[in-house]
Parts: structure tokens; C-alpha cells; sequence
């Protein structure tokens, strides 16, 4: 098989590649395998449209080879795949008929929409037993590839997609028709873990053949475990709701793989048996040319789709490497709730078999996303994320020294404009920057610049440099932050939606901040502005300028939407001001 290329820049900075022809859905959407691999029922739009239903739920689903009670969209574990194509205009009715009677929201992670009214606006909310209706149009060049849909009402984010609410999102176009002829898999893992019958959590494989991970006593016979009661020695790695299901492929064969991490809190580093893979996108954008890797990291909330290639006859393991998020507390006997490393696990195990075949990679480039390192910076500004004793007791997960607050808006941009951030991270565990709907470029991680030109709405953010001989090798201190650079340019939307960090426990107890987005920022958001928090100092330069010399307060007035609590009751509007910097 030989694979041609086709490539298009667009003239803003979006991850984005080639268009479909006409801008619409692929000339043919590459075959998804079928061959008794687990995937979830697939909802195509049509002429245009997708309608269709989420309804949240908890009752029996099937998953890891058992029925277990728990909550998912339209009853199954992970929810339906939504297929759509740029220009398309989508209509979601999300119902809240969840038993924990908690309320909840929708969002739609990575799509390019609009975050107004009731498009991917993360500051609505669904009551127990009431519905919502959301509606986007996706505009006609955006980014085909990998997205995902989850609930994000602040606090309750965490558990809910722990419990399994969770569904893979396609945009048609780019890659479906270079790679036309290459069957795909789509792979959405998540981590729940399940209490059997007889009040013992479900083991799983490790990857030593012959090993598996144990259990665990547990009070939810039948039931998924809530997360706050679950501890990841025993919490599996699940493919499309099974524990490691077999995967066919023919020697030579190329495959795609879509991988989701659809972990709420979990960093996975994959490895197939030490063969190599071939990174073609990252965050639904397009490489500019294939990455080939031994190893592949994917932080909560992050999507890779890959190649990979049947090798002689065999079976190959793709497995979850151990892996510390917090390494100030790496000890082998530690889960990486309490700061070890997570097991090494078995996701999912490959079978070669059949009549060889000669498939070839792609040749040439991928795709010419523009580069935004030739681009005049507009702002330059510094985000920190940090965590700091709880006057409550336990740990307050900071962005910028501060705890969210939905009624204060402290970031300001203007659309079209390019702003560069350095993230700093102070804190000795790994933290994960995601912000919504406009992806960014990534320059550099710890001062080693990123050679190509790489677009994520996800990065992983390494834990502070730590001292190099504590008198305390239990609790290191941190000594400096690490610091990785970006930069974006917001197009085609204003208004109002968050960054945040996407380990969902870090975003839940604080880690947020809202953010918005204007065509015409008034003269105190174009200002300079500069804070003090603990060993930093929090910088934010002025449109057009590099340096920061006072700091400037403005005022934001938004409003708030709360639905009725009654069927049938209207939604009521709150004024809400609060002050930016």
C-alpha cells in the first residue's frame, strides 16, 4: 500500500491540516475494524446535522466482562462515538436522570465551538431529573481528529468521569483521507475501579505474564467503587470498557489506533513490547510529519493516534508503564495516590496472525500547521500553578496563588491577537495545563525547545525541580518550578470559558481559572498588570510590550445562567462583577 500526501496551512494559528474536500466530511471515512474488538456504537451526522440524545444514567452496564451499576451516557461504558465534519452543526439533549441525583453539565473537549449561551459553556448546570440542550457549529476549516465529550461542572468533574461518563468524539477530514486505506481502531481507556460480587475489587493483568494485580476488600458488591474510596494498585486500566482485550492484526499490516485517556486523574506511558509506533496527531492536530516512538506518555484528558505494524507472528503486550506523577514520594511499596508509581499494567494484548501483507508509512509531510514562532507577540504572561496547605485542612490546588472563583474572570484576550505563557509548576508532582476551545503551539519544556511545530489543547506539566540531596528523601523540596512555554492565538470566538489542570482532583479543589476572550479589550485589560505570590512574581506585559511596570485592575461583568429547579420553571440570570488583572 502506498500512501500519497496531501497538506494545506491555514492562516491562523489553529494545530490544522489538510481540509476535506469541499471543507465538509471525508471523501471515505477509513473502514473501523470489526472483528470482535469492543467498540462503542457510532453516531454519524448527516447532511450536515447530528441530533441526538445523552442521557446520564446509573443502573447495570456491562464492562470488564461483568454487569457492574454505575453512571454512563445512553447505558453504556464509555458512552456512544459522536462521528461529525467540519461546518457541521450539532444539537446534544443531555438529561440528568443520574441516582446520585448530583448535578452536572457537558463539555466538549477540544472541539473549536463557541462557548456562549448554551455552546460549550462550562458554567451552565443540569439539576438532578431536568435536561439541557446544547448546540454547536463547528466551523468549516476546523481541525479533523480526536475529541472528547465529559461532564465539567466544578467539583464533581473527577467523579463523575471516574464513574464512566465518558464518550470519543470524530471530526472527519485530515488524516481520513491521506491514510483512506488504513483501517483504524478508536481505544478510549479509562480508569474505574469495580467491586465484585463477593466485596472484592476486580483484578487485572499486570504485564508479567501469569501476575495479576490483586484486590482490594471493598462495600459496593456490584458497583463501580466512588472515587474517593479507591486506591490505583487496584484500579484497572479499561479498553472501551474491557480489561485487556485481544487485537487482531496480520503481519505487516498497518492499523490506526485513536487513543482517548480518558482517565480522570491518571499520566499513561504506553509501550508494545518495545516495537515502535508512529505518532501522527496529538489533541485532534496533525504532526507535520510522523513521530516515531518506543514510548508513548499521554496525560489525562490528551488523545494520540498512532500507526502500528503487525510484526512476524506472535503476540505483542501494549502495557502501562510504572509511572510517578508525584516523585517527591516515589517509594515501591507507595500507590501513586499516596506518591508512587503506578503498576504496570496489561491494557491490551496484540495477536499477529494470517497471510502477510506490505503495507508502507506515509511519505512526506502530514500537514503545514502555521508557526507561531515567526509571529509578533502580542502579550506576554506567566501562569503558575502551585499547591499550598488548606486553612481547612488537606491541600489548595492554586493557579496564580488563587483558588477558583467562577464570579472573577482574571485573563482577558483578544481575539486574534498571540499571546505567549510560561507555565511555571511549583509543586513536586505532575500537573497536566489544559484550556479550552482554541488549542496552543508548544515551544519548549524546561528550556529544551520544541524542534517542530506542535499543537496540543493538553500538556503535561513536570514536577519543580527538586533539591538534589534532601535531608528528608521522603519529602524533597523544591528548589525551582519547571516552566514550559506557549503560545496561541484565539480565532473566531469571544467569550467565556476556563483553563485548568486535567488531573480532575487538582481542577475540582481549585486548579482553574477562568478565562475570556474580546474583540476590543477596554484600556485596563490591554494594561499591564504584575502580582506577588511566594517565590514568583506573577507577570502579565501590556498588547504590543515585553515588560511589566504596575499593576492595573479592571472591571468584568458577566451573567450567570441557573436553570429552575421545577419542570417547567424558567432559567434565571445573575449579574455578576469581579475584578482582572
Amino acid at each position: 500500500m502506498v500512501v500519497g500526501s496531501i497538506t494545506v496551512g491555514l492562516p491562523f494559528a489553529m494545530g490544522a491540516q489538510a481540509r476535506t474536500p469541499g471543507g465538509r466530511c471525508a471523501a471515505r471515512f477509513p473502514e473501523v475494524i470489526r472483528d470482535g474488538f469492543p467498540e462503542p456504537a457510532m453516531r454519524f451526522s448527516a447532511h450536515g446535522q447530528l441530533r441526538t440524545t445523552l442521557r446520564m444514567s446509573t443502573g447495570p452496564v456491562h464492562v470488564a466482562g461483568g454487569r457492574y451499576t454505575t453512571e454512563t451516557y445512553e447505558g453504556t461504558f464509555p458512552g456512544p462515538t459522536l462521528v461529525i465534519c467540519p461546518g457541521d452543526e450539532v444539537t446534544a439533549r443531555v438529561v440528568n436522570d443520574m441516582a446520585t441525583k448530583e448535578p452536572t453539565n457537558l463539555h466538549v473537549h477540544g472541539l473549536h465551538v463557541s462557548p456562549r449561551g448554551h455552546g460549550d459553556n462550562v458554567f451552565l448546570e443540569i439539576p438532578p431529573g431536568r435536561s439541557l440542550t446544547y448546540h454547536y457549529r463547528l466551523p468549516l476549516d476546523h481541525d479533523p481528529g480526536a475529541f472528547w465529550y465529559h461532564p465539567h461542572l466544578h467539583g464533581y468533574v473527577a467523579p463523575q468521569i471516574f464513574a464512566g461518563l465518558s464518550g470519543m468524539i470524530v471530526v472527519e477530514g485530515g488524516l481520513d483521507n491521506l491514510l483512506a486505506r488504513i483501517p483504524q481502531r478508536l481505544m478510549m481507556i479509562q480508569s474505574t475501579e469495580l467491586c465484585g460480587a463477593d466485596g472484592q475489587s476486580v483484578p487485572f493483568a499486570l504485564s508479567s505474564a501469569g501476575r495479576t494485580s490483586g484486590s482490594e476488600p471493598c462495600d459496593f458488591p456490584g458497583r463501580a467503587i466512588p472515587d474517593a474510596r479507591t486506591n490505583e494498585r487496584f484500579t484497572p486500566l479499561l479498553v472501551n470498557g474491557t480489561l485487556n482485550p485481544p487485537v487482531k492484526i496480520g503481519p505487516g499490516q498497518l492499523q490506526r489506533w485513536r487513543i482517548f485517556n480518558a482517565n480522570n486523574n491518571r499520566i499513561i506511558r504506553l509501550n508494545l513490547s518495545n516495537q515502535p509506533m508512529w505518532v501522527l496527531a496529538e489533541d485532534g492536530n496533525t504532526l507535520p510529519r510522523m513521530r516515531r516512538v518506543r514510548t508513548l506518555m499521554i496525560e489525562p484528558g490528551s488523545r494520540r493516534e498512532i500507526l502500528v505494524r503487525g510484526s512476524r507472528q506472535g503476540t505483542q503486550r501494549l502495557t502501562a508503564l510504572p509511572f510517578a506523577q508525584f516523585p517527591g514520594g516515589n517509594k515501591p511499596d507507595l500507590t501513586s495516590k499516596n506518591g508512587g508509581p503506578t503498576p504496570d499494567q496489561t491494557v491490551l494484548t496484540l495477536h499477529t496472525s494470517g497471510p502477510a501483507a506490505n503495507d508502507r508509512l506515509p511519505r512526506g509531510p502530514l500537514a503545514h500547521p502555521v508557526d507561531l514562532r515567526r509571529a509578533h507577540v502580542d502579550r506576554h504572561r506567566t501562569i503558575a500553578f502551585s499547591e499550598t496547605p488548606d486553612p481547612a485542612g488537606g491541600t489548595a490546588f492554586r493557579v496564580n496563588d488563587a483558588v477558583f472563583d467562577h464570579r472573577v474572570t482574571p485573563i482577558t484576550m483578544k481575539l486574534g491577537s498571540v499571546e505567549e505563557w510560561r507555565l511555571l509548576n511549583t509543586s513536586s508532582e505532575w500537573h497536566t495545563f489544559h484550556i479550552h476551545q482554541n488549542p496552543f503551539q508548544v515551544m519548549s519544556v524546561n528550556g529544551h525547545k520544541i524542534n517542530d511545530v506542535k499543537y496540543e489543547d493538553n500538556v503535561g506539566m513536570p514536577p519543580c525541580h527538586l533539591e538534589p540531596q534532601p535531608a528528608d528523601p521522603s519529602n524533597p523540596r523544591c528548589v525551582s518550578p519547571s516552566v514550559v512555554v506557549i503560545r496561541m492565538r484565539p480565532t473566531d470566538f469571544t467569550g467565556r470559558f476556563v483553563l485548568h489542570c486535567h488531573v480532575s482532583n487538582h481542577g475540582d479543589r481549585g486548579m482553574m481559572m477562568a478565562v475570556q476572550v474580546v474583540r476590543q479589550p477596554t484600556r485596563p485589560q490591554q494594561a499591564r498588570s504584575v502580582a506577588q505570590s511566594p517565590g514568583m512574581r506573577i507577570e502579565s506585559a501590556s498588547y504590543g510590550g515585553s515588560t511589566v511596570s504596575a499593576r492595573t485592575a479592571g472591571e468584568v461583568v458577566y451573567f450567570v445562567c441557573h436553570l429552575g429547579t421545577s419542570p417547567g420553571s424558567p432559567p434565571t440570570w445573575r449579574r455578576v462583577t469581579g475584578s482582572r488583572s
